[in-house]
């Protein structure tokens, strides 16, 4: 889709895959080794194969979003725009913020499609945005903008967009994308033949990768090692190509395209040093690696075999290498391959040149030297001009027409002027030399730490020689001091003696007053436990009191009725006898009526007192409330008849049964509603007008918890008093009215026994809030 991209030609599809699997290689995946390059290095075919087998949608969503990352272009063998399509689906339908980035990618990828490049760069540019402001990396659709800018002819914007793409993920610390903008910073110096900026920026590349993608990290020292080669340092060259190829006996760095393409490129430079079987061995492993299978095999051949051709005709084989040759552009008819790009230089005319002139036919060799002279013009390669140049300047020379010859050397003398090429072999990146001057400040500053630590060494020295010697002069009287040591030391075996038995008397006191205190403390558990009894037998009784009073008042009134009724039944009063037996019937209904009710009492009161008290069971709260809160107020009207409190209650309706040990709460409301009642009654005792005592119970549902919230307007607690009231032992009561114990064991009734919480609110002389928070 994008083959027209690369350069002016027409590209068929598996020309712009080369860089895209050059990223796919590289990349390894935002997830040591490591996560991360398992996540870039995955397949995209296994990655379609695992979707074909999803069905929930955050999995599917997962799945393709994967897939956009590794290749974001919507093409054959990447992301298809159903692929596109069914992404932002799933992130609209799952309220993904991805999805304008998605849509935004959409947009540019069919603009590109439609080849509307500039429409089609900003498009991407601000899906790119929008991924950035979302933080999440997306280096292969960052790499691949860099096709949109050559082809819309806007290189100082590519230098300035990956520049401050750079500044931007530098300080996020993001590697990967860094890594991209590195290579796309070296191939617009590549393109302006500026080694030292393009070499450095690869070697950074590479450092990049290495963290997440090996084969892209090979590749970029690969790429380092073909820059140096064409700037003349073959030295470097070498030493780098022997590092892109060291990966090549581990899992690390197996991708063939690119173990042909390192080969390759190790074999132009033993051409270059003229250790023409060495060369012949590598392109031999290139040819290997190119014919088991590519994305780019056909044009990773023809490279191979214009190399190998050369290497034959250095080693006077030229017979050997016509075969290849003419098989090389057979590929170059059909496939149009580009003098230059990310493979490489394609020396085929020069090739041929040297072919011919190794047969004596001049004819066929100048035709081809001033093709490859021109091609290489064309393409503003200034270094392969230069090599032309020379090589039409010996082959006039030869063929002595010196007039030629002389306009071709003076061409190339002006060209070496510019290129400054007679300082090749001293070429070295300022990259290079920032890290070589770096590491020497480093091995100064090491330098320096040591003379410092072998000064601080040598003062250590001379105190413990000094001490030494000091030790030597206390000597002397350490005999006197180790006699009256030992005389000492009998002194203190006696006195530790006596220490020791005064230490066992005050333990023994010591374990007695905690026996005491333990003592006390259950004595006084047992004190409060007594005194909610008591209050809860009170409120019973009288809670139980009316219904007996009214049993025993509609059973003398149903005596007095049967009386008359036999009065009546002797008179032969029949009418009468019908009315009388009427009201002994309803008094009756109503002595049953108020048994019931003193018998549902009892019963309550049994089922909390019975065998199974302790365990959990689904709890109407609404009714242990409102029951706690009347035999609460009752058990203190009982002891001051003159009390009297507005009792207010607000149930929620429809509150849910609560899972929880119905008589462990009851106590903890017991004690709640008695507290409230007490400090109600202490403000009504100050004597402050108008005022009316208020006790209150409300239940509510908040975040999947039951609260029940017991609200007094009594006399309220200071802060400092509400910092302390859960803590054993501490109470506001007069000396001999409360333990102190009440709160704290229904502090934790609630907290330990029912893993909920009890708080406290309130404000001193308005009243007092107690919140219970129990779980669903």
């Amino acid at each position: 889709m994008y083959s027209f991209l690369l350069n002016s030609r027409p590209f068929t599809q598996r020309h712009w895959l080369l860089p895209i699997l050059l990223l796919l290689t590289l990349l390894g995946g935002p997830l040591a080794a490591q996560p991360a390059h398992r996540y870039w290095e995955a397949k995209f075919d296994s990655l379609r194969r695992v979707l074909a087998t999803q069905r929930a949608d955050t999995a599917r969503l997962r799945t393709l979003q994967h897939m956009a990352d590794l290749a974001p272009d919507a093409s054959e063998g990447a992301m298809q725009e159903r692929d596109y399509a069914e992404l932002i689906a799933l992130t609209d339908r799952l309220h993904r913020p991805e999805r304008r980035a998605y849509r935004l990618l959409l947009h540019g990828n069919q603009l590109v499609e439609r080849k509307a490049f500039g429409p089609a760069l900003d498009s991407l540019k601000a899906a790119i945005t929008e991924f950035d402001r979302l933080h999440r990396p997306m280096p292969l659709l960052v790499l691949r903008i860099r096709f949109l800018f050559n082809a819309a002819g806007q290189q100082q914007a590519k230098r300035a967009y990956y520049e401050g793409q750079l500044a931007t993920y530098r300080q996020r610390g993001d590697t990967a994308s860094m890594a991209v903008c590195y290579h796309g910073l070296a191939g617009y110096y590549n393109d302006r033949g500026d080694y030292n900026q393009s070499i450095g920026y690869y070697l950074q590349s590479a450092e990049g990768y290495r963290t997440f993608l090996w084969n892209t990290h090979y590749n970029e020292l690969a790429a380092a090692g073909q820059k140096y080669a064409e700037w003349g340092n073959l030295d470097k060259a070498l030493y780098y190509l022997r590092q892109s190829l060291a990966g090549q006996g581990s899992q690390r760095g197996q991708d063939r395209k690119w173990l042909s393409y390192r080969n390759r490129m190790m074999a132009e430079v033993q051409l270059h040093l003229h250790n023409y079987p060495a060369a012949l061995r590598a392109v031999d492993l290139a040819l290997a690696a190119a014919a088991r299978g590519t994305a780019n095999a056909a044009s990773e051949k023809a490279f191979g075999l214009v190399l190998k051709s050369a290497a034959l005709l250095a080693l006077r084989r030229p017979r050997e290498a016509g075969p290849l040759l003419r098989q090389a552009q057979h590929l170059d008819d059909s496939l149009h391959l580009p003098f230059r790009g990310s493979s490489g230089t394609f020396e085929l005319d020069a090739t041929w040149a040297r072919y011919y002139a190794s047969f004596g036919d001049d004819a066929r060799a100048e035709t081809y030297w001033l093709a490859a002279y021109r091609t290489a013009r064309q393409n503003h390669v200034a270094t392969q001009q230069l090599a032309y140049l020379h090589e039409l300047a010996r082959f006039y020379q030869q063929q002595r027409r010196p007039a030629v010859a002389a306009t071709y050397a003076l061409a190339a003398l002006g060209l070496t002027d510019t290129l400054r090429a007679a300082e090749g072999a001293l070429h070295v990146t300022r990259y290079e030399t920032d890290q070589a001057d770096r590491a020497q400040q480093a091995r100064i500053a090491g330098l320096r730490l040591a003379q410092v630590q072998d000064a601080a060494r040598a003062r250590r020295q001379r105190l413990l020689l000094g001490a030494t010697l000091a030790g030597l002069a206390l000597l002397a009287g350490l005999g006197f001091v180790l006699w009256r040591a030992n005389r000492q030391k009998q002194q203190a075996n006696s006195l530790l003696h006596q220490q020791k038995a005064e230490i066992q008397a005050q333990r023994d006191q010591t374990a007695q007053a905690l026996a005491t205190l333990q003592t006390t403390q259950a004595q006084l558990i047992q004190k409060e436990k007594m005194a909610s009894l008591g209050e809860l037998t009170a409120g019973i009784a009288h809670e139980i009191q009316n219904p007996l009073n009214f049993v025993n008042n509609f059973s003398e009134v149903s005596a007095e009725l049967m009386a008359e009724l036999e009065k009546a039944q002797a008179a032969g009063d029949g009418e009468e006898v019908a009315a009388l037996a009427a009201d002994v019937r309803q008094n009756l209904s109503k002595i049953t009526l108020h048994g019931r009710r003193a018998a549902g009492i009892v019963k309550g009161m049994l089922e909390h007192s019975s065998s199974g008290a302790g365990e959990r069971a689904p709890t109407d709260l609404n009714r242990l409330c409102d029951e706690y809160l009347r035999l609460a107020y009752q058990g203190l009207c009982a002891k001051d008849k003159s009390f009297n409190a507005a009792l207010h209650t607000e149930f929620l309706a429809d509150l849910p049964p609560v899972t929880v040990v119905g008589a462990d709460v009851g106590r903890v409301l017991l004690n709640l509603f008695a507290n409230a009642f007490y400090a109600v009654r202490q403000r009504q005792l100050s004597g402050e007008p108008g005022y009316q005592p208020q006790v209150g119970v409300r239940t509510v549902l908040l975040n999947q918890q039951v609260q029940i919230q017991v609200t007094d307007n009594g006399t309220g607690m200071s802060p400092a008093v509400q910092s302390k009231i859960f803590q054993p032992f501490f109470t506001t009561k007069p000396t001999g009215e409360g333990t102190g114990l009440g709160l704290s064991l229904s502090h934790d009734i609630i907290a330990q026994g029912h893993g909920g919480t009890l708080a406290v609110e309130s404000r001193e002389g308005e009243g007092t809030a107690f919140i219970i928070s129990l779980p669903q």
